[in-house]
Formats: C-alpha cells, sequence, structure tokens
C-alpha cells in the first residue's frame, strides 16, 4: 500500500478506498490515466472477476442517476445478460469513447434482475485521497478562482433559486446573474453553490447529503463545469469546455464552434463574463451556441456578469428571443402535421412577438440618459425568454413522442395483422370488425390516441386469442 493511501470507513459509511503499489511495473506502455468529466448517460466498461469466469469478464454499462457521492450504472442494452456483480468491486469503470478511468466500481444489487451497480468517479476519489491527483489528467472541473467559499455572508434567496436550477428543479435553462465584484454577497453566494456541488472539493463538514437537508445546496455533482472568464480570451474557454467533455480537437477561431452548443454539459456555469479579455467574442462565439441548443437539450447554464453588462445581455436576448421565434415557426409546422394524425394535441402558446417587443423597448431604454428601471425590466424578459423556450422545447418534444407512438400503432397493428393473415384468420368476423375499427382510428383522420392506443391492444390480444384457441384445436 502506498505511504498515506488508506482511507478507512468513516462513521457515515464513506471511504474505504486504498491506492496499492504494484510490485512490479506493468510491462508494454504507461498505467491507467484517470480524468474527471461529465458523466450523464456516459457509456462505460469495467473488468471483473466473477467467480464464474477466472480469466475476467468485461461488462458494459451506461452511468444514470446521482446518488450522493455515486453514480448509478445500468446495464448496457447492447449487451444484455452481462452486468456488474461479485468480482468487479475495485475495478475500473473506463470511458468507452476516450479510453480514460472515470471511476470505480464500489457496490452492486444482488438480485440479476434489478442489474444495477454504482461506481464513485474521479472527483470522489480525489476528495477522499488526494494523492489520486498524480495520475489525472486533463483539467479540473472548477477554475481555481472558484475553489474557496471564503467566511463572508451569503445571500440565502438568491442561493435556494439556485439549488432549484441546478438541481432541476424549476422550469428553467439560462440563468442570467449580476453578481457584482467578487467581493459581494452574490459571487460568495455562487462560488459556496460551486464548491457544496462539487465531489472533489466539498468539505467533509457538509456530508454527501447536505442538499437534502438544505434547500440552499446544490446537489453533489449537479454542476459539471464552473470557469471563471476574468482576463481570459473566448478561445481558451472554448478549449476548457470541450477540453473538458473529450474533444480532442482545439476549439476553432473567430466564428462561432458549433461543438459547443452540440458537447456542452449538462451543467455549465461561466462567471466573470463581462471581465473576459473579449466580453463580445465569449457571448457570440462561446455562450452563445450554447444557450442556443439548452432548452433543446435540457441544459442548466449559468451566465455571471461582475457588473450590469446592459450591452452584452441585450445581445445575448436578441440571440435567444430570434432563437424563440425560430422555435415556434419548427413548433407551429410540426403541429400541423400531427394534427392531421391526432386530437387532443397540447396547446401552442406564441411568445416571441410580444418578447420583441419588449426587446425593442429595452433597446430603446438604454440609449436614454436615465433609462428608470431598465435593469429590472431586462431580468423580468431574460426570465420570460428562458421559460419561453423552455416550453416550446418541451412541446416539441411532446408532440415526437405523440407521433412516434402513433407510428409505432399502426406498425403493431400491421404486426398483428399478418399473424392473422398467416394463421388463416382472414375471414373470422369477429377479429375483422376489431381491426377494422383499429386501422379506422389509424387511417382514416384525426384520432384521440388513447382510443387507437386501447383499440390496437384489444386486437392484438384478440389475434393471440384466437391464434392460442386455434393450436389447442377449439373452433371459432
Amino acid at each position: 500500500m502506498a505511504t498515506g493511501g488508506w482511507v478507512p470507513v468513516g462513521a457515515d459509511g464513506r471511504g474505504d478506498i486504498a491506492l496499492l503499489e504494484l510490485s512490479d511495473p506493468v510491462p508494454g506502455g504507461p498505467g491507467a490515466e484517470l480524468r474527471r468529466m461529465p458523466l450523464w448517460e456516459k457509456r462505460v466498461y469495467a473488468f471483473g472477476f466473477p467467480k464464474e469466469f477466472s480469466d475476467g469478464e468485461t461488462v458494459h454499462a451506461v452511468l444514470s442517476g446521482e446518488t450522493n457521492e455515486r453514480m448509478q450504472m445500468n446495464p448496457n442494452p447492447a449487451s444484455p445478460g452481462l452486468w456488474v456483480r461479485s468480482g468487479f468491486s475495485g475495478a475500473a469503470a473506463v470511458d468507452n469513447e476516450t479510453g480514460y478511468v472515470v471511476g470505480m466500481v464500489v457496490s452492486y444489487y444482488s438480485d440479476p434482475s434489478a442489474g444495477r451497480s454504482y461506481m464513485i468517479p474521479v472527483d470522489t476519489l480525489l476528495n477522499h485521497l488526494p494523492l489520486l491527483e498524480a495520475w489525472v489528467v486533463g483539467d479540473s472541473s472548477v477554475d481555481q478562482e472558484l475553489t474557496s467559499m471564503g467566511t463572508g455572508r451569503e445571500d440565502g434567496e438568491f442561493a435556494r433559486r439556485t439549488a432549484r436550477f441546478f438541481a432541476r428543479r424549476s422550469p428553467e435553462n439560462v440563468l442570467v446573474v449580476v453578481t457584482g465584484p467578487p467581493t459581494s454577497t452574490i459571487s460568495a453566494t455562487v462560488r459556496r453553490a460551486v464548491v457544496l456541488s462539487n465531489r472533489q472539493f466539498r468539505p467533509s463538514s457538509a456530508g454527501p447529503a447536505a442538499g437534502e437537508r438544505d434547500p440552499s445546496v446544490p446537489p453533489l455533482g449537479s454542476i459539471d463545469l464552473a470557469l471563471d472568464a476574468t482576463g481570459k480570451p473566448p478561445r481558451e474557454l472554448a478549449e476548457r469546455i470541450l477540453g473538458f467533455v473529450g474533444v480532442a480537437e482545439p476549439a476553432t477561431a473567430g466564428p462561432a464552434d458549433r461543438r459547443l452548443g452540440d458537447k456542452a454539459p449538462r451543467a455549465l456555469l461561466i462567471d466573470g463574463v463581462d471581465e473576459s479579455t473579449d466580453p463580445k467574442g465569449l457571448v457570440a462565439d462561446v455562450i452563445g451556441p450554447i444557450v442556443d441548443r439548452a432548452a433543446e437539450r435540457d441544459l442548466r447554464v449559468l451566465v455571471g456578469f461582475r457588473s450590469p453588462a446592459v450591452g452584452l445581455r441585450l445581445a445575448l436576448l436578441a440571440r435567444r428571443i430570434a432563437g424563440l421565434r425560430e422555435a415556434e415557426g419548427l413548433a407551429r409546422a410540426q403541429q400541423r402535421e400531427v394534427e392531421a394524425h391526432l386530437t387532443g394535441l397540447p396547446p401552442r402558446t406564441p411568445r416571441a412577438t410580444r418578447l420583441r417587443i419588449r426587446l425593442t423597448t429595452l433597446l430603446a431604454a438604454a440609449r436614454e440618459p436615465d433609462p428608470g428601471p431598465l435593469l429590472e425590466h431586462l431580468a423580468a424578459v431574460e426570465h420570460s425568454t428562458d421559460r419561453a423556450l423552455h416550453e416550446v422545447a418541451r412541446l416539441r418534444q411532446e408532440l415526437t413522442a405523440r407521433a412516434t407512438e402513433h407510428q409505432q400503432l399502426r406498425g403493431l397493428l400491421d404486426a398483428h395483422r399478418a399473424r392473422a393473415v398467416a394463421g388463416g384468420w382472414t375471414e373470422h368476423q369477429g377479429l375483422g370488425r376489431s381491426y377494422r375499427r383499429a386501422h379506422d382510428l389509424l387511417w382514416a383522420g384525426p384520432c384521440d390516441l388513447a382510443e387507437a392506443t386501447e383499440a390496437v391492444h384489444a386486437y392484438a390480444e384478440a389475434v393471440r386469442r384466437i391464434l392460442g384457441e386455434r393450436q389447442e384445436g377449439v373452433p371459432s
């Protein structure tokens, strides 16, 4: 065992981690490299030694729900029948895409039908055993400037709002905040949220379940990446984001890198935007592409400005309202298409035009010597725009889900019809009536999805029943 490499089990059940030294170096190259990266829905594999396989076995899994210090590992649907069990404890969880070790397997359910197991991410390992830093590659998930909570006062209301935001308990995707200088209470509250949400930096005194007891504490692991833009150029920040998610190629210079919108982590915090070396470029080429996809991907992005930064915020707001107008147009076309097949669709409430009028008023007020309550109105329009984008994204997802279900019902009906034909039951009167009812609902015009579902399932059950009767020699 390495010197200082043993963390015994604590009273709360945490710990029980050991850093072992190999007696001989592993031939053929360097050892494993550990890396911090976003883990939600990450595909990983682990190699263990269950008792039935003396040579070992590789199991693939998909990371999902977070449970304090740990993350749940679900069996990969592509490899059914393989799951983490006895013989895998302590195995490395390796990212399929990059080959980096992103955690360590620690527990499993003994019931094979559950299939679930758990791993602790690299951040958690570092919290317990800082010696492991020597084997960690890549940047930290938190900029150094944001790792100190300090002893100053925090803003309780803002702390609770931030915790709700990153806990995904509010229908928001982008939270724009004016923090003030680093010595302000809002800045201190931002740093507190970053530290208490981070598996590596949350102090042991807080405990892994602090967020369950205190509504002002974000859940552990709920902020993937926290950056301070102060004194940094946009390209450096873009490279930090892309590098953190495992994109090997460097960020492009100049125009916005579209990969930022596609690859940005689920929860991102960027503070000090207006103190970047190029705030306009940062908003246009880094933050812009990310917030463009925030509602669609259901991201959580906190954008912090030290000053009111009215010009920067208006530019970002104009971009988001333009995106809302486009999204509403797509939703309108999608709803017309789905309405040809289904009734009872969720209502659509266009808001882009009204918000554009409010933006025009804000732009005019910003040019006045005395803008009046501009900042208050700006914050309100930012919030309304974000809520509208969130709602239209959910509407489009709902329309897609219903259209998909309608197509699946058609396929299910066709499949059972084919079974009936193959079984020689095309002339069965009761079966024919059941089929025609389901067919007419799905093809004759707009239908109620629940009614169509009931009709298709009734026909499928009738086919199963009558085929079973024939197999048993029972006449119709």
